[in-house]
C-alpha cells in the first residue's frame, strides 16, 4: 500500500509541477534577458540619441533612471504570466492589437521616462515576433522527436507549453556561459521600472478595460514580478558554470566561480529593490525542491534542462540578430514619424488570425466577455473593427470540443450584442453564424 501511495504521491507533485510550468509562461527569463539585452544593444546609439532628440535638456542622471524604464518596458508584456499577475493582460498584448498598445504608448508618453517605457515595450514586440515563430517554435521539433512526429517542424506554445519555457530557459543559459551579460547589467535588469500611469491609459484606449482591474493589486504584482526576475538570473548563472564550466573557462581560463555566478542574498535585494512583494509560499518552495530531486526520466522527462543542440542553438542566434535588426529598423521608423506596427499574434509573428492559435481564440472570446460586463462601455472605433475582423474570418472545420463550442457561441452573442448599439457595423458573417449553429457552419464547409 505505501508503494502505491508513493506513486500517487509523485504523480500528484508532478502535475503540480507541471502546472507551475506551463502556467507560467515565462518563468525561464528569455522575456528578461533577451528583451532587456536589446535595450542595451541600441541604447548608445540609437534610443538614447532618440530620447535627446524628443528630450533636450535632460541629464546624464535623467537618461541613466530612463534606461531603467526602458528595461521596464521591454518585460511588461510578461507581466500578466508571474504570480499576482493576470493572465488575460498578457494574453491580449501579445495576441490582441499587439501593435496598437505599444502605439499607445508610444503617443501617451508625456516625459522621458514614459517615452524610454514604451520603447522598450517595442523591444519585446521585435524580439516575439522574430524569436516565437523564427527560433523557439521550431527548437521544439529539432530537441524533442515525439513532439514533431505530432505536431510538424512548427510547435506552437500552447502544443508544448513545457517544451518551450525549458528551450528558452537553455538559450539564456547558453548565453550566460558565453559571458553575452556582464554582472552589473545583472542589477541593472532587475531594477527595471514600470511608468504606470501611461501603461494603464494605452491598455484603456486600446482595450476598453483598466489595466488594475484585472490584477489584485497591480504594484504587487509588479513587485512580485522584479523579485521573481531577481531569483532566476543567479539561478540562470550558477546553471551555466555548472553545465558549461568548461566552455567558461576555454573562453577565460582565469576566472572563478565567484566571479561569474551573480549573487544576491534576500538582505541584499530587500536593501536595494525594496520588499513590495510576497515571497513563494510553502507549496512552491516545495515544488522547487521537487524539481531539483526527483529523476528526470519517464513522466519527469519536461522538468530536465537540456543543452541546446548546434542547430537549435544557430536557430536562436539568427533569431536574436533578425529581432535586433527589426527593432532597429522600427526606431528609425519611429524617429522619422513613420512607425507603423501589425497586430500580429507573438507566437506565430502573423496577423492574429481566427482558429490559427487556440489562445488567442481564446483571449479575443475573453475579452468581449469582459466588455460586455460594462456593456461596451469605452469601447473605441478602432477596437470593434478589430473584433468584427477578427471573428468575420471563416473559422476552422475542425470539430470543437464542448467547452470550446460554448466559448465561440458566447463570443458571437456577445459580438452580436456590441453591433446592435449605436453606430455600430454589423457583422453578418457573425450573425448567420450564430444563427445557424457551429454544426451547421461545419456542415456546410463540407
Amino acid at each position: 500500500m505505501r508503494r502505491g501511495l508513493s506513486r500517487t504521491a509523485l504523480t500528484c507533485l508532478l502535475a503540480c509541477a507541471l502546472v507551475v510550468i506551463t502556467s507560467s509562461r515565462h518563468v525561464a527569463a528569455y522575456s528578461v534577458l533577451a528583451h532587456e539585452a536589446a535595450v542595451d544593444a541600441l541604447w548608445t546609439d540609437t534610443i538614447a540619441p532618440l530620447l535627446k532628440q524628443r528630450f533636450p535638456q535632460i541629464s546624464p542622471e535623467d537618461l541613466l533612471k530612463a534606461r531603467a524604464y526602458a528595461y521596464g518596458g521591454a518585460v511588461i508584456q510578461d507581466l500578466g504570466y508571474f504570480p499576482f499577475g493576470s493572465p488575460l493582460f498578457t494574453n491580449l498584448v501579445h495576441y490582441v492589437r499587439s501593435g496598437a498598445f505599444v502605439e499607445a504608448l508610444l503617443r501617451d508618453a508625456r516625459d522621458v521616462n514614459e517615452l524610454a517605457f514604451a520603447i522598450g515595450a517595442l523591444a519585446h514586440y521585435a524580439s516575439d515576433n522574430s524569436g516565437h515563430p523564427h527560433a523557439v517554435n521550431r527548437v521544439i521539433p529539432l530537441m524533442y522527436p515525439k513532439i514533431q512526429a505530432r505536431y510538424g517542424d512548427e510547435v506552437l506554445y500552447v502544443n508544448a507549453k513545457a517544451q518551450h519555457v525549458m528551450v528558452e530557459f537553455a538559450f539564456d543559459v547558453s548565453q550566460v556561459a558565453q559571458g553575452a551579460y556582464v554582472a552589473t547589467a545583472y542589477h541593472d535588469f532587475i531594477g527595471f521600472e514600470v511608468a504606470e500611469r501611461v501603461l494603464n491609459q494605452a491598455f484603456l484606449e486600446t482595450y476598453g478595460l483598466e489595466a488594475k482591474d484585472l490584477f489584485l493589486d497591480q504594484d504587487l504584482a509588479i513587485g512580485t514580478y522584479r523579485r521573481a526576475v531577481g531569483k532566476t538570473i543567479p539561478q540562470l548563472t550558477e546553471l551555466a558554470w555548472r553545465e558549461k564550466q568548461d566552455e567558461i573557462l576555454e573562453r577565460n581560463p582565469k576566472i572563478e566561480r565567484s566571479a561569474f555566478v551573480y549573487a544576491l542574498s534576500p538582505r541584499d535585494y530587500d536593501q536595494t529593490f525594496g520588499t513590495k512583494y510576497r515571497k513563494p509560499g510553502f507549496f512552491a518552495r516545495f515544488l522547487i525542491f521537487v524539481a531539483k530531486v526527483v529523476p528526470k526520466i519517464g513522466p519527469f522527462r519536461p522538468l530536465a534542462f537540456e543543452p541546446l543542440t548546434a542547430d537549435a542553438e544557430q536557430l536562436f542566434l539568427e533569431s536574436l540578430k533578425a529581432s535586433r535588426d527589426a527593432y532597429r529598423q522600427s526606431l528609425v521608423a519611429l524617429r522619422a514619424g513613420r512607425l507603423n506596427l501589425r497586430d500580429t499574434d507573438f507566437d506565430t509573428g502573423e496577423l492574429s488570425g481566427r482558429s490559427e492559435n487556440p489562445l488567442a481564440d481564446e483571449t479575443y472570446a475573453e475579452l468581449l466577455g469582459k466588455l460586455s460586463d460594462s456593456n461596451f462601455a469605452g469601447v473605441s472605433t478602432e477596437l470593434r473593427a478589430e473584433l468584427n475582423r477578427y471573428y468575420a474570418a471563416p473559422r476552422s472545420a475542425q470539430t470543437m470540443d464542448r467547452k470550446r463550442r460554448k466559448q465561440h457561441e458566447e463570443a458571437l452573442r456577445h459580438l452580436t450584442a456590441l453591433n446592435s448599439g449605436p453606430g455600430a457595423t454589423a457583422c453578418a458573417q457573425c450573425a448567420e453564424q450564430l444563427k445557424r449553429g457551429p454544426e451547421t457552419e461545419q456542415a456546410s464547409k463540407r
